[in-house]
């Protein structure tokens, strides 16, 4: 949704953020969209972090007490600063997938480019990667998003009829995974976990990807009333958060552009290690301003929330 809508959006570590509903799918997270970087950072720093007292916003079981804490290294102090992205990026690894990057529409593709091109200029060293058997992994996401989102539904089995047809499709397609199939899935969830994990810990910082492989799509006019049931299109549409989501590494995005004919805004996805948000929040500060030279586009339909300022 924030790479579609040219805001900015945090996808913690999975659990960073976490969720007081006893049936949450394992591939959910939970973060804010916002503005910009900085109302990023304050949500997160409150939604993730404790109290006055100290005690967990959130009942946690005992286990996550052993959690890195939540922290952004200094981000706080950094931001107030002029000038700093050049130190923040400067030998910074950014890990790209070149293959999978061009597995998008020309205009999100030149976007993309363009901002490796000014991380390049900052200092930033980009890394060629590979991340293989991604077909499978995507498998194994809609298996293991589908089945969870099925078996919640079962405690709400009286309200199926007022599902959306589309709806139903979904939860019909995660009720035919059999049960040795979602564990296989997890298994292939396993294999995806050690094959990121080894990938910051030896050759890369970050990893960059367009936020979506192509702007909004146009809705037809039957949607509202009728639904619309595209799996073809919400796959392409996810094509470069499912590694991450199921993996649970943090991800954020940030608008880079502007189709030149709809004005429909393009996003660029920034992944980094398990409990280093910190460091996302330190490449995105001022790379958005850098990139996104005009600033933040204001919608045809705007509302100041703060202001008198209404559009």
């Amino acid at each position: 949704p924030a790479g579609l809508c040219g805001c900015v959006g945090l996808k913690p570590t999975f659990q960073r953020i976490p969720s007081d509903s006893f049936h949450s799918s394992s591939v959910y997270h939970l973060g804010p969209m916002t503005n910009n970087i900085h109302d990023a950072a304050l949500a997160y720093a409150i939604m993730a972090g404790r109290t006055e007292s100290g005690t967990d916003h959130h009942s946690r079981p005992l286990s996550w007490n052993k959690l890195p804490p939540v922290h952004l290294h200094g981000y706080m102090k950094s931001s107030s600063k002029s000038g700093t992205t050049a130190t923040v990026l400067k030998g910074l690894r950014i890990g790209i997938f070149e293959d999978h990057i061009n597995d998008a529409d020309d205009n999100v593709v030149s976007a993309t480019k363009n901002a490796i091109e000014y991380f390049k200029s900052q200092g930033a060293q980009i890394v060629s990667i590979d991340l293989p058997h991604l077909q499978e992994i995507h498998m194994a996401h809609g298996c293991t998003i589908l089945t969870e989102m099925n078996d919640f539904m079962f405690h709400h089995k009286d309200n199926w009829e007022k599902l959306s047809p589309e709806t139903k499709v979904s939860l019909s397609i995660g009720k035919s995974w059999s049960s040795s199939e979602f564990c296989a899935a997890q298994k292939i969830r396993r294999y995806a976990m050690h094959q990121i994990e080894n990938l910051f810990r030896s050759k890369v910082d970050i990893l960059l990807s367009p936020a979506t492989s192509c702007c909004a799509p146009l809705f037809r006019e039957d949607t509202l009333s009728h639904g619309e049931s595209n799996l073809a299109q919400t796959s392409t549409l996810m094509r470069y958060m499912i590694h991450g989501n199921l993996t649970g590494i943090p991800a954020m995005v940030f608008p880079i552009g502007y189709d030149e004919e709809t004005a429909l805004p393009i996003s660029l996805q920034i992944q980094a290690a398990h409990w280093r948000e910190d460091l996302l929040f330190h490449v995105a500060k001022d790379s958005m301003q850098g990139i996104l030279k005009r600033g933040v586009a204001k919608p045809t339909m705007y509302v100041d929330m703060l202001g008198a300022d209404t559009r």
